[in-house]
């Protein structure tokens, strides 16, 4: 592939720069990526960055906008993976992976609405979620919403200015209701609020290595978790800190 990396590892702090977009295509609907394949946003359009969105105007801070798969811009299934493209701002929701596993990789989002990349409908708790790489900012909820079961690996990723990096979900009604984890390896953070929620009562797990936490917020916050969609009690926080987390676990 023939472009700059951009996003380098320097200590245990990612210093990122963000890709410069040549244009932008507005879906109508949804791009499906079917199982097993992958799309690769950069070499498919003439080794150029492009910016994705689905043309929604007006959506402020989205701290009152609930969307859903069909407001999304890319649907993976089971296996799918999805690299190297940039989400705009014009969008309620981004990337939903829609089975057990999927690959997002050196994928850019410049303004988050309701979530950044929700994981949901996979029941199966060997299933593997990987995100490689790439950044998010201005979500003023989450990032990354873990609804299905099974292990999210967040590697080599920056967010700022954001709500939540990740979420297992405190409060769903239907699904999956079991332990979720997650693994966070040589990720940087800046003004996010909370780097990881999860819930104790289910068993979940947050394993950091190598994170840096900046511009306040907290590290992670435990819940009670529930089934009838009702919001969850926030109990407590974990590996608190500020500065690089060698290694913590929050359970």
């Amino acid at each position: 592939m023939k472009f700059v990396l951009v996003a380098l590892l320097i200590g245990a702090c990612l210093t990122v720069t963000w890709p410069s977009v040549s244009s932008t295509k507005t879906l109508s609907s949804p791009m499906t990526i079917k199982a097993g394949q992958t799309y690769d946003g950069y070499a498919s359009n003439g080794n150029k960055w492009v910016r994705f969105e689905r043309g929604k105007s007006g959506l402020g801070d989205c701290t009152s906008v609930e969307g859903g798969k069909s407001d999304a811009v890319f649907l993976l299934e089971k296996g799918a993976t999805l690299k190297n493209v940039v989400l705009g701002a014009k969008s309620i929701e981004h990337v939903h992976c829609e089975s057990d596993g999927c690959t997002v990789q050196n994928v850019w989002w410049e303004d988050v609405c309701e979530d950044a990349l929700t994981f949901e409908n996979g029941t199966s708790t060997s299933a593997k979620f990987y995100v490689k790489g790439g950044a998010a900012k201005n979500g003023s909820d989450k990032i990354i919403q873990h609804n299905s079961a099974g292990t999210v690996y967040i590697n080599d990723f920056y967010c700022e200015n954001s709500g939540k990096l990740y979420r297992a979900c405190g409060n769903c009604k239907k699904g999956y209701q079991g332990k979720r984890t997650v693994y966070m390896t040589n990720v940087t953070v800046n003004k996010v609020s909370t780097l990881a929620g999860y819930n104790s009562n289910y068993g979940d797990t947050v394993t950091l290595k190598n994170v840096k936490v900046s511009g306040g917020g907290h590290v992670c916050r435990a819940f009670t978790g529930r089934n009838d969609g009702k919001e969850p009690t926030a109990i407590g926080y974990r590996c608190e800190a500020s500065g690089t987390i060698s290694s913590c676990v929050c359970k």
